[in-house]
């Protein structure tokens, strides 16, 4: 029956049996009784695993590897001699259809035909499962626990071995059996074949043999005609190679065993058929790193140059299916740099354990040894750098971005080359040292004048303040600011920026560190299973019995070629070791580091000898690690080098195994299987004694460490600006978070609550507005997907900081937790005041009911134009007339009084009365919706304190109204702008005809309908809480998109009215000037493309004139969409700006930073940077690059130092103000 009912989705049986009950050994453990396997029962094609034995072993984690089958190509050892597992079968078996299989074909559930899997293709699936599983270090775990008293018996107790960590033992077990297993004689024919008769292709073939995660390295994918060869390399090197190079880049924690497989296989592969395994796997690892270093630094040829009879290319046939198209871009456009540094910086580690296995030449070689490679790339780094110094041309500014990513891979790599054991043959300390030097004072230390992104205040991304916000204390600790404030004046030297801002420079500290002293629990460093592997001693006759001696690389050392080859391989890393940059053919235009460099926040710091901490806030601290030794632990015995490696472990986790969906639809890896690997990090740190039980303890707290400090720095939601990268992304790391506290629920739920708790108090005054609302986001999508579970106390604490009248940063985190909570609920602030809450909490009353609203004070006026609109739906025309009527001013009453000798007296809401009231009735529902969530959760609050037993509440009574549960508020409105349109205009129209009439001297009339689309937008925003970000950001865009209000009004708006300078600012306002940026780009360039097939009197029509336009400059027509653009974007950037400025400056503080200086000061940063992301993705052509883009921002007065030169011109009073506006002035010229 599988036959008639296959499909091509693939399913939970594997090859054959029933659901999967073997894990990926063959065990059958309850544990693993759910996984895809290869079948409980020896059915058709079905197995027990690798052989029978029913050992517990690691089970498989990626959901692309299914199907089971049985073991034909079994051979000699004792874990690989039969077929099965999670990723492929034996000779019956079959999973998910691979890639090399063709294209995916419309499913036939009902289909007849049984389709014969190719034996070819199911051993190769095999082979990919052991490959890409023999390193697993959570697998390797359970097997060490199990079989630590039998682990390492046929070794002849061999004094490494038993030196050895458990899980290395293991691992190196694995590794022995598959060498046994790929060079047997009967195998080696069938998994060590390379080569081909052919080695060209076109890009046409279908490669039978290929290999999953083989990038393509086709430098020129438009070129179809004869002038183009294309070289097969994965099919040059062999499968098995191109799945172990595949492997080393994808699966970071599994590094050394793929440098063992390597060195096992070259060892004991037959040489008379295949001898060089080891070179293979080198050259084509330097054919990847060459592609990738030129995909990192954006390298991109500007003039084909022909070699020979064409251009010589790298193909390496990427699977279709492995990433889509929006995957490969990434939310910024850089996903594929992005890609392509994380593939570098594990292919740089690959060959770093070559290096200290000997198989690659070290020192000895010059250019072409391991050292020689990253000293050209050091070289690289340091003329990129000096290009870039002191310079604003964007071009020179994408040189030293290239610079930081050379230097970081780099500086990511040192780590793993050096001598960590007895024998092995890597870098020296000495040389590492001059490394660092060249790195430290040419391109990232602060003699190179490195700035980071993340420095506080100065950085455009910085998740910390420069300093303190003036929050409004609770009763009875104003004495205790006051003194703290007299401290922090004493301390404070205000120039210098944060020691360690960043990852990257956090990674310069941590390697010098760890040269100095070679101390870190970071086992991957100085894991070496190789040392596991033995063969069989010469026999001297003395004895019967078999001796085992370790494998030793006997060959020539490798050399490490990156620029050559018939292809050119590296284009890149020559451009840069040039100095003048001659090769005008090639171009290095790095735009960004956003994926590669993250900001670094350490939440749990511990306390240090001589701090000057308060007394009562140590004793908290201390009173925290007695009750909880995990976080002791973490504090004492994690050092900042082994924080830093846990750190950046956990990010090439999240990086590598995050969840993708390919263009055909399927999906790989979930968030649990991301759980999964981040906890088998755990098994990669070592005590400070033998005892593994206390080797990984309170490594909790740095994974969640690691997690929050990712979060506060994601993307801010509704911005605009998708995620540069998948570690940008706040629902993916939320949802790893999640479970995690899933996987772990004894350990990572004490680790959040103290990790949130800490950061309340000790981080809440210093995080940036962007970073604290995030924070508040992931807290409200941790409890509502764990049913509301948080400690009481900690709601009973917070309550206090929401009831002052006075903004603080407490109180917003606090509302933006608890707001972002009921929009996650169908049934809002209801769910939370009854599941969440305690009973009896101010929290409700703070948050929720400030915002009740009451529809007893409508006027009959109102009351009747809210019935015509909603009841009786009246004609829209009539509606009008009705609006701009005599009868509607002596009905409702009103007399326009205005003061003429008053500044913006426009502005004055009595001069657009008939607006406010059109719009208040129109958007009417948005009252009622409000007033009958705020009932709903009064009367939820009130039933919780009366079950508490708390009867001394307030007495008062609301009802909500019914609600049909159809009824849908935003789609209703959306649909009522659209058709009410003509009364609001009309109202607009009648108001300002009227002031005009009465005013004296002559009447801007673009300022006097500005005024009039403010005052509907004011309107709109008293109605929607501003904590509802989704109805305001839809209610906007759909009066812009109809017309009704203009972008210039939506930024003036936000930006309070223009009216009043006290006027209160809301935090997200540069988000709405962000959607009124975008909405005006939009408009320009459909404007431009209407133009185009405009035949005259309004009427366009797409006319097909393929080659009628050839000899049109493509160039002239990218810069004229661009022109357009920038004309509808920067004057509402330079208003904004100026006016941010202004009410930035009407504030005066000496010690603190206001709250709302601090909400305008980092808005202006974001702003820009969005802006900046929209031009660029909405305006640019492929033609165009950033140097346009910065050229037609100089041509408008809008570059940054125009921009940063218009902040130092604001004068203001308070301190505090003043260095913030020196900051804002600094990110505008960086980001400009």
């Amino acid at each position: 029956m599988e036959g008639a009912l296959s499909s091509d989705r693939y399913d939970n049986r594997g090859g054959g049996g029933s659901r999967g009950g073997n894990d990926y050994y063959g065990s059958s453990s309850s544990y693993h009784n759910n996984r895809r396997g290869g079948g409980r029962s020896s059915g058709r094609g079905g197995g027990r695993g690798y052989n029978n034995n029913n050992r517990n072993r690691h089970h498989p984690y990626r959901r692309d590897d299914h199907g089971g089958g049985g073991g034909r190509y079994g051979g000699g050892g004792r874990r690989y001699d039969g077929g099965g597992g999670r990723r492929g079968g034996g000779g019956g078996g079959g999973g998910r259809p691979n890639a090399n299989r063709g294209p995916r074909q419309p499913a036939n559930r009902f289909s007849t035909e049984t389709k014969s899997v190719d034996p070819q293709y199911a051993m190769m699936k095999q082979l990919t499962a052991m490959v890409a599983k023999m390193g697993d270090l959570g697998g390797a775990a359970e097997v060490a626990a199990s079989a630590s008293a039998n682990i390492g018996d046929n070794y002849n107790n061999n004094a490494t071995m038993m030196m050895m960590r458990p899980v290395v033992k293991a691992i190196g077990m694995n590794v022995s059996d598959l060498v046994e297993v790929l060079c047997g004689p009967q195998n080696a024919q069938l998994f060590l074949k390379f080569g081909d008769d052919d080695a060209t292709v076109n890009d046409n073939d279908d490669d039978a043999n290929n290999e999953e995660g083989m990038g393509e390295m086709n430098l020129n994918k438009e070129a179809n005609d004869d002038h183009v060869t294309v070289i097969n390399a994965a099919k040059q090197a062999g499968t098995l190679s191109a799945l172990l190079v595949s492997c080393a880049y994808g699966l970071p924690l599994q590094t050394p065993s793929y440098a063992a497989l390597t060195l096992g296989v070259d060892v004991k592969a037959p040489k008379e058929t295949h001898a060089g395994f080891a070179g293979r796997c080198v050259d084509l690892t330097m054919r990847c790193l060459g592609r990738d270093l030129d995909m990192a630094l954006e390298c991109k040829v500007i003039g084909e140059k022909l070699n020979g009879d064409g251009i010589t290319t790298i193909d390496e046939n990427e699977k279709d299916n492995v990433r889509c198209v929006a995957e490969r871009t990434g939310g910024c456009g850089n996903g594929n740099q992005i890609d392509a540094y994380y593939r570098a910086k594990f292919l740089l580690r690959y060959l770093a354990y070559l290096t200290k296995i000997g198989i690659v030449s070290a020192e000895d070689g010059g250019d072409q040894s391991f050292l020689g490679l990253l000293q050209m790339l050091a070289q690289a780094a340091t003329n990129a750098a000096h290009a870039s110094a002191n310079s604003n041309d964007e071009k020179k500014r994408a040189l030293g971005r290239a610079s930081r990513v050379l230097a970081s891979l780099i500086l990511s790599v040192l780590p793993y080359s050096m001598n960590a054991n007895d024998g092995e043959k890597g870098l020296r300390s000495d040389v590492i040292s001059d490394l660092l030097d060249v790195i430290d004072n040419n391109v990232v230390g602060q003699a190179s004048n490195y700035s980071s992104d993340y420095d506080p205040g100065t950085g455009p991304l910085s998740i910390l303040l420069k300093g303190e916000l003036d929050d409004a204390p609770l009763d009875g600790e104003m004495d205790e600011e006051d003194e703290e404030d007299g401290e922090d004046d004493d301390n404070d030297d205000g120039d210098q920026p944060a020691p360690c801002a960043d990852t990257l420079q956090d990674l310069l500290r941590t390697v010098r560190k760890l040269v100095s002293s070679s101390s870190t629990r970071f086992a991957l460093l100085g894991d070496s299973p190789w040392l596991a592997l033995t063969m069989d001693a010469q026999s001297s006759g003395l004895s019967d019995m078999e001796e085992k001696v370790p494998i030793e690389y006997s060959g020539e050392q490798l050399r490490l070629d990156l620029v050559g080859g018939v292809e050119n391989r590296c284009k890149s890393v020559p451009y840069l070791m040039s100095t003048d940059n001659a090769d005008d053919s090639v171009e290095v235009f790095c735009r960004s580091l956003d994926g590669i460099v993250f900001g670094r926040l350490a939440i749990f710091d511990a306390i240090t000898e001589g701090d000057d901490a308060d007394d009562d806030d140590e004793e908290e601290e201390v009173e925290a690690k007695e009750t909880n030794p995990n976080l002791e632990s973490y504090t004492k015995s994690y050092s900042l080098g082994d924080r830093f490696f846990l750190a950046d472990a956990i990010r090439d986790v999240l990086m590598c195994h995050r969840p993708m969906v390919s263009d055909a639809g399927a999906d790989r890896n979930n968030a649990k299987e991301v759980a999964d690997q981040i906890w088998a990090i755990s098994h990669l740190f070592v005590g400070a004694d033998s005892s593994d039980d206390s080797s990984s303890r309170g490594i909790e707290f740095g994974i969640i460490e690691t997690l929050l400090s990712l979060i506060v720095q994601c993307t801010p939601q509704g911005s605009g600006m998708p995620s540069s990268s998948p570690l940008n992304e706040h629902v993916y790391l939320s949802r790893v978070l999640l479970e995690l506290t899933k996987l772990k629920p004894s350990l990572i739920p004490q680790a959040i609550v103290l990790a949130v708790s800490g950061m309340f108090e000790d981080f809440m005054p210093s995080l940036t507005p962007t970073a604290r609302d995030n924070l508040g986001y992931w807290l409200s999508f941790h409890l509502t997907n764990t049913d509301y579970q948080w400690p009481k106390s900690y709601w009973e604490h917070w309550a206090p900081h929401c009831a002052i009248n006075q903004r603080n940063s407490r109180s917003d985190f606090v509302s933006v937790a608890l707001w972002s909570m009921a929009t996650l609920s169908p049934e809002g602030p209801e769910t939370v005041a009854r599941e969440c809450l305690p009973a009896g909490t101010t929290l409700v009353q703070s948050v929720f009911l400030k915002h009740k609203q009451s529809n007893a004070d409508l006027s009959s006026t109102e009351t009747d134009l809210i019935n015509r609109i909603w009841d009786t739906s009246e004609d829209p025309d009539s509606m009008r007339q009705y609006i701009i009527s005599d009868e509607l001013s002596e009905s409702y009453g009103s007399t326009v009084s205005i003061i003429h000798n008053v500044d913006n007296a426009m502005s004055n809401p009595k001069v657009w009365w008939r607006t406010r009231l059109a719009t208040r009735a129109l958007f009417h529902p948005l009252s009622r919706e409000n007033s009958r969530m705020v009932a709903l959760a009064q009367k939820a609050w009130k039933k919780k304190a009366s079950a508490d037993g708390d009867n001394g509440m307030e007495d008062e009574h609301y009802v909500a109204e019914d609600r049909n549960e159809t009824e849908d508020t935003l789609a209703d409105l959306v649909d009522a702008i659209a058709r009410f349109k003509p009364v609001l205009l009309a109202a607009v129209a009648r108001d300002a005809d009227a002031y005009d009439s009465e005013a004296t001297g002559k009447v801007d009339d673009d300022q006097l309908l500005l005024a009039g689309e403010v005052s509907v937008l004011s309107e709109v925003g008293g109605l929607v809480s501003e904590w509802d970000s989704t109805a305001i950001f839809s209610l906007l865009e759909c009066l812009m998109k109809n017309q009704i209000v203009s972008s210039l009004a939506v930024a003036t708006w936000a930006l309070g009215d223009n009216a009043d300078e006290s006027a209160i600012v809301s935090p997200q306002w540069w988000k709405v000037v962000s959607l009124a940026v975008n909405n005006s780009i939009t408009n320009a360039l459909s404007k431009v493309e209407l133009s185009s097939t405009d035949l005259g009197g309004g009427i366009g029509m797409v006319i097909d004139d393929a080659g009628a336009n050839d000899d049109v400059d493509s160039t002239e027509t990218a810069l004229n969409r661009l022109d357009e653009a920038l004309k509808a974007a920067v004057p509402i950037v330079k208003y904004s700006l100026e006016r941010a400025c202004h009410l930035l400056s009407t504030t005066n503080s000496h010690k603190k930073i206001p709250i709302a200086a601090a909400d305008l000061a980092e808005g202006i940063k974001r702003l820009s940077r969005t802006v900046l992301f929209q031009l660029s993705s909405l305006a640019l052509s492929p033609t165009l690059t950033l140097s346009n883009l910065q050229r037609g921002l100089m041509s408008m007065d809008a570059d940054g130092e125009k921009l940063a030169s218009a902040c130092l011109a604001v004068e203001c009073k308070g301190d505090q103000e003043k260095k913030l506006l020196h900051q804002v002035s600094f990110a505008l010229e960086k980001l400009f």
